[in-house]
Formats: structure tokens, C-alpha cells, sequence
């Protein structure tokens, strides 16, 4: 359990480069005087692709739940050791 404790914040970090570069790389812009402008008449350095933030959640929910079954199956291995040695220990049934 501390391992995935340790390994979480590591893989948030490790996901979200593509953010932290197309924030860097943006320069700061005044904002519009209405307070709206449309994502079309945007600048292309503002418009944010969605594709790589899209298959960066998929890949973390999927390492995510990779993990969870990971630790479940080794888990459910030391419950089966276990109750192998309790029937081991038990008198047989008539």
C-alpha cells in the first residue's frame, strides 16, 4: 500500500508534461475587453488540443486500475497460501 502511496503522485507528475509544456510555451496575452472572445478567433499559441490531455487521463486511469488489479491479485495469492496451510492443519471431514 506505500508503494502505490509513493507511486501515485509520481505518475500525476509524470502524466501531465504535455500541460506544463503548451503552458510554458504560451505568452501572456491581455485579456479581451468583453470578456468573450470565441476559441475560433483565438491565436493558434492559445488553443489548447485536447488529444494529448484526453490520452493522458486514459493512460493513467488504465495504469491506475493495472495497479489496483496488481495488488488484488497478489493479495487474494496470500489469502489462498493461507487458507491451503489452515486446511492443511484441519482433521479431514468424515
Amino acid at each position: 500500500m506505500r508503494r502505490v502511496l509513493v507511486l501515485l503522485p509520481l505518475l500525476l507528475i509524470l502524466s501531465t508534461p504535455a500541460l506544463a509544456v503548451a503552458q510554458a510555451t504560451q505568452p501572456a496575452q491581455p485579456a479581451a475587453t468583453d470578456g468573450f472572445v470565441p476559441v475560433t478567433d483565438l491565436p493558434p499559441a492559445e488553443q489548447l488540443p485536447a488529444a494529448p490531455m484526453v490520452i493522458g487521463a486514459y493512460a493513467f486511469i488504465w495504469v491506475a486500475v493495472l495497479v489496483y488489479v496488481g495488488l488484488l491479485w497478489r493479495r487474494l495469492g496470500a489469502v489462498q497460501k493461507d487458507l491451503d496451510a489452515l486446511a492443511r492443519q484441519l482433521p479431514p471431514r468424515p
